[in-house]
């Protein structure tokens, strides 16, 4: 028999189902979120910051704001956050719902907005903030560089911030892929978060986000350095995800993505269900389960006499990793850490596109043949959009003209352009700036990276 406590709700696959029905919103309601990850650096070495100074700058920060100090189950500083707050608000707790500042495992900042109806709105609320962290952090001789991989420190010399959550996922993880503490303490990555009005609604962004997902990761491609070298990569963050953990990571989903009727909510939970769990919580306390049941057994018989509630799977849905994954929102995760010009255009681009049902329509013709998205990710990571569409990743579509992309060279750069073009026709007139600079690029040859410089930050 499972011993509840009081405040243990067991909770069953409708209640599940049921959250993301809640989730939905009327379109005129829609908005979008953004979260915005900088690598910490000290100003001299250029090697990653310690947590001490990090914490002393949180600290800082929050008394001139007047935030709250957020902490872990186990007291420790991890961020602080604009309503006042002193308590962690747990993993996965509500999209957008306040600003906060707060740290990833490596000791990356990350910027978390409230969701805004516009872009003009996420870059004025963005620039205040991190105006004033980047006084700080020269203060306390740090600089907060938005570019994807560490330059020059590796995971073996990076000190985990000591969060609960953290500890466990760096103890587990390694031996689900190799590259796991590389993407836990060396990579920093833009995060844009949207909403959804319905079951279809939400299937769809989902699959139109993970097909576009190659062309984005190539464009947006900007961690080339690593221990002090220019790889082969134009993009070792995304490379690194690639050898996280095959179980929560990737396109575990990929079923999902097939273009089939009546695909809904439940496909998606059912793939969540079969993810193996990491740990869950009961007050302060982690339960670590290392893998040992997925979360659909979890569900059935529990776990050392607890059983499963709300909280839990909502927290071990945050602890899958997808390049789009599905919560109260869409989250769109694939990007590397840029200047924040370049963090609105990618808000700007997903707004155009997936907030018109013209633009989604559009780009999913487009897109029609795309198969391969793991193939074509692996093509981003090292090429960025220097790349064509391989024969075996298109079935129709693209490869037999149904796109004005398709031509007897079908490359990423063009299928990219065609995408930024949609996207700037569909968003409105006051919000097409923060795409013009990506279109320029693109049509003129030229991406981010071209104009990557590493001085450029001390």
């Amino acid at each position: 028999m499972l011993n509840l406590t009081k405040n243990e709700i067991a909770c069953s696959k409708g209640d599940i189902l049921d959250y993301y029905r809640e989730s939905c919103k009327q379109e005129n309601d829609f908005m979008v979120g953004l979260e915005y990850e900088r690598l910490s650096l000290d100003a001299t070495t250029k090697r990653n910051a310690p947590y001490e100074n990090l914490k002393k700058i949180i600290e800082y920060f929050a008394s001139i704001r007047g935030w709250g100090i957020l902490r872990d189950g186990a007291g420790v500083v991890i961020g602080a956050m604009a309503s006042g707050e002193t308590n962690s608000p747990g993993a996965g707790g509500g999209y957008g719902a306040v600003t906060s500042i707060s740290l990833e495992p490596g000791g990356q900042f990350e910027l978390s907005l409230e969701k805004k109806k516009s872009i003009g709105e996420i870059e004025s609320d963005s620039v205040q903030i991190l105006t004033l962290l980047d006084k700080i952090g020269d203060a306390h001789g740090v600089k907060f560089v938005p570019i994807g991989n560490t330059p020059y420190s590796t995971y073996r010399n990076i000190n985990i911030v000591p969060k609960d959550r953290y500890l466990i996922m760096a103890d587990y993880l390694p031996a689900q892929g190799r590259f796991s503490p590389v993407m836990m303490r060396e990579t920093a990555g833009v995060q844009v978060n949207l909403d959804y009005r319905n079951e279809e609604d939400a299937l769809l962004k989902l699959r139109l986000a993970a097909k576009m997902s190659p062309f984005l990761t190539g464009f947006f491609a900007n961690s080339p350095m690593r221990a002090g070298k220019t790889l082969q990569y134009k993009s070792f963050r995304a490379l690194a995800w690639k050898y996280t953990d095959a179980a929560r990571c990737g396109l575990f989903y990929k079923n999902l993505l097939k273009n089939r009727a009546c695909i809904g909510f439940e496909d998606y939970v059912d793939a969540i269900l079969n993810v193996p769990m990491l740990f869950f919580e009961r007050g302060a306390k982690k339960i670590e389960v290392r893998g040992k049941i997925n979360f659909k057994e979890f569900l059935e018989s529990g776990f050392e006499g607890h059983s499963a509630t709300m909280q839990d799977y909502i927290l071990h849905s945050s602890l899958t990793f997808p390049d789009v994954r599905l919560k109260n929102c869409i989250e769109i995760r694939n990007h590397d850490s840029h200047k924040l010009p370049l963090a609105l255009a990618i808000c700007a681009f997903y707004k155009g596109v997936m907030y018109s049902d013209t633009a989604m329509d559009e780009a999913a013709e487009l897109l029609e043949g795309v198969e391969n998205i793991n193939e074509l990710g692996f093509l981003a990571a090292k090429h960025g959009l220097d790349f064509e569409i391989p024969e075996a990743s298109t079935a129709g579509g693209v490869r037999n003209g149904a796109s004005a992309a398709a031509t007897s060279k079908f490359t990423a750069r063009k299928i990219t352009t065609k995408l930024f073009e949609i996207a700037h026709k569909n968003i409105g007139r006051d919000e097409q700036k923060y795409l013009e600079k990506p279109l320029e690029m693109l049509v003129s040859g030229r991406a981010p990276i071209d104009e990557f410089n590493l001085e450029q930050f001390f």
